[in-house]
């Protein structure tokens, strides 16, 4: 039989587990994203990356402080780089990040607009 301690014990377990899942969720769709601009760094060498990988450091601090209005600021940013194509980015790139980092990010929770 169970005893209490044993109890504690598991239920302290899922609790961390849950804790510990519920963090790793916050971070995954910036986690996407920043792997996707690896990618294209690589395909595409010759475009300037050096303002948008700062725009995801920018971004990824202010979802670890769990600042919703600087997530929405610092991700409006991030689309308005890739939909104006700043720095020189390769169009193809810059497209296919626009419409994945759509796909991933909370859009609704943080109140994102997406730029036309």
């Amino acid at each position: 039989m169970w005893t209490l301690t044993g109890v504690m014990l598991v239920a302290g377990l899922i609790g961390l587990l849950f804790a510990g899942g519920m963090a790793w969720a916050k971070t995954t769709w910036i986690d996407d994203i920043a792997n996707s601009v690896s990618f294209y760094k690589i395909t595409y060498p010759n475009s300037n990356w050096e303002s948008y990988s700062h725009e995801l450091r920018v971004l990824r601090h202010a979802i670890e402080r769990e600042d919703k209005q600087a997530v929405k600021s610092e991700m409006n940013k991030w689309l308005q780089m890739l939909r104006h194509r700043d720095h020189g980015i390769h169009e193809v790139a810059a497209d296919e990040l626009f419409n994945f980092s759509l796909m991933v990010a909370p859009v609704q929770e943080y109140g994102i607009v997406v730029p036309e």
